[in-house]
């Protein structure tokens, strides 16, 4: 008798186990299939607006899923709703960068938003105005929120709704600038509007002083801004910030400025670091 219990032993424990995790699973599976048939209780929106822009709101939100047959005030089944095709739906905004939707323990729907960042906006030689953002992607306008960056005036003849290839060429090195400036507290602090020339060349505008700063192109920028922050120093804060109409900073090793009053060319100063 023994023996005989010796041999059934791991046969009834493994039976017993068998038995509680297929209990288990079916009692699982009820309280799947009955969660997804109640329906959800509320949906709760949350946007991201730590970077100060304030482009899209909770109501911008519910209503972009009201448009989509997700309507708060009629809820329905948890099980129907199909949360990727919500995520894009809330993507396909203009202002927003990335959702997240997604069912809580409580049956809430959880919608989290991150907006957009412009970084630099563009005004067009047809006077037509869109954003660039953190990523150098276009971006539009909007009638419900500025954002308070730089501005880009002057020879950009881009098309606004098509962008072409030197469209693209041109904004990405508005953007490469534009990143450079804002990753440095003294430029970005100085600094609030690009003005492209005749030549295609970059001119910066500070918010103080009655001059340009001629930048070029976009390459060795870390040099060209090295050399201003000299210049400032140890140049403007002796002569004063009045005393010239630009200061150039195309050249290697040289600041070239030209003073007030003078035609381009017939009166510089020029600095070695």
């Amino acid at each position: 008798m023994k023996n005989f219990w010796n041999k059934i032993k791991p046969f009834l424990i493994i039976t017993f186990w068998l038995l509680c995790c297929g209990s288990v699973i079916v009692l699982l599976s009820a309280s799947i299939m009955k969660s997804n048939r109640d329906a959800f209780q509320k949906i709760e929106v949350t946007v991201d607006e730590s970077n100060g822009n304030l482009f899209v709101d909770q109501d911008d939100i519910l209503q972009l899923l009201k448009d989509h047959q997700l309507n708060p005030e009629k809820a329905k089944a948890v099980g129907t709703i199909n949360y990727a095709s919500l995520e894009k739906t809330i993507e396909s905004n203009p202002f927003v960068q990335s959702a997240q939707v997604y069912l809580d323990a409580n049956d809430n729907i959880q919608i989290s938003v991150k907006q957009r960042v412009p970084i630099l906006r563009i005004i067009n030689s047809q006077r037509v105005s869109y954003y660039l953002d953190d990523h150098g992607r276009r971006m539009p306008v909007s009638a419900k929120f500025t954002a308070r960056v730089p501005v880009a005036t002057g020879n950009i003849f881009t098309n606004a709704e098509h962008a072409n290839g030197n469209d693209s060429l041109l904004e990405q090195k508005l953007f490469v600038l534009t990143d450079f400036i804002r990753r440095d507290s003294f430029l970005n602090a100085l600094f609030d509007q690009i003005v492209v020339n005749q030549q295609q060349e970059f001119e910066l505008i500070p918010i103080v002083g009655n001059h340009s700063v001629l930048i070029g192109d976009v390459d060795d920028l870390d040099q060209k801004f090295s050399k201003l922050k000299t210049f400032y120093k140890e140049g403007l804060n002796h002569t004063g910030w009045n005393q010239y109409s630009e200061i150039n900073l195309k050249y290697e090793n040289e600041v070239y400025c030209t003073r007030k009053g003078t035609a381009s060319g017939d009166s510089t100063a020029n600095n070695r670091n």
